[in-house]
């Protein structure tokens, strides 16, 4: 079990409440200071605002988190494909150890289970925040809002059916369960605690022999493989954005791939 999950987390509840103009002093106020899981905390910061703000500031906190959020937007930037982007973030959670997370596909959407791990604290407030956060990811594409049809929510499930937005940027080379799962990991990029479950990035020298890229291109695609972002990218390798963007672009032109994720995924593959 890895007690590393909730910490990106509770640092995205904070910095969104900054962002709606919440007081995080109740908040910070409570957050524990002596031995505890960052589980608690993660419960310690969302209970706490919930209590202190309410309903419509709580939905509005996880709009923010939605669109905000580092990890998500390592999904999205990840994939492209609206509904891929919840099965990589579904993937990622039910790794941490804190709550079972089952999902498959139905016709329009997604079925999703959540379900918390025995002996851990639980939360309706959790579960709520849940249902509005699979509502709003859409929003970190660009897209309305998912339709989300509770079928049971209390203090330690969820059962709900999330029917996401037409997404017209659709996968042309479509992930593999058993990539998704390698994905999972550059997503919570802070859990080092599996190493032997991940999948290799190959080293620049590979990429440049096995695809014929320059040393620059397989430098971006390596970087791009390990879930880096472009501007990340761009930062260090101390170029401008706009060149990173243009090796990914060459890089992909000689794979005869469309988009940043078949890329990955491409690379992920191995020989």
């Amino acid at each position: 079990m890895s007690a590393d999950l909730p910490a990106p987390l509770v640092r995205s509840l904070l910095l969104s409440m900054d962002l709606i103009g919440a007081d995080t002093r109740p908040v910070l106020e409570k957050l524990p200071t002596g031995r505890r899981s960052d589980w608690d905390e993660l419960l310690i910061a969302l209970e706490t605002f919930f209590s202190t703000e309410g309903v419509a500031a709580t939905q509005r906190l996880m709009h923010e988190v939605a669109t905000r959020s580092a990890i998500v937007r390592s999904a999205t930037e990840l994939l492209g494909d609206v509904r891929q982007t919840y099965l990589l973030l579904l993937e990622a959670a039910s790794r941490q150890g804190f709550v079972d997370v089952t999902s498959r596909a139905v016709a329009g959407g997604l079925v999703v289970q959540l379900e918390l791990h025995r002996g851990a604290k639980p939360s309706m407030v959790f579960f709520q925040s849940c249902v509005w956060l699979l509502t709003a990811i859409p929003r970190a594409r660009g897209l309305g809002d998912a339709r989300v049809k509770t079928e049971r929510l209390t203090e330690r499930e969820l059962r709900c059916v999330v029917l996401p937005p037409a997404d017209g940027h659709r996968l042309k080379l479509p992930h593999s369960d058993v990539h998704l799962r390698s994905l999972s990991h550059h997503v919570f990029r802070e859990d080092h605690t599996q190493p032997s479950t991940r999948t290799a990035v190959p080293t620049s020298q590979a990429l440049q022999q096995r695809f014929g890229l320059t040393r620059g291109e397989a430098r971006v695609v390596r970087r791009l493989a390990e879930g880096r972002s472009i501007k990340r990218i761009a930062e260090e390798l101390r170029v401008s954005p706009e060149t990173a963007r243009t090796h990914a672009k060459r890089a992909m032109q000689k794979t005869d791939t469309h988009r940043q994720a078949e890329l990955v995924s491409l690379v992920l593959q191995g020989d």
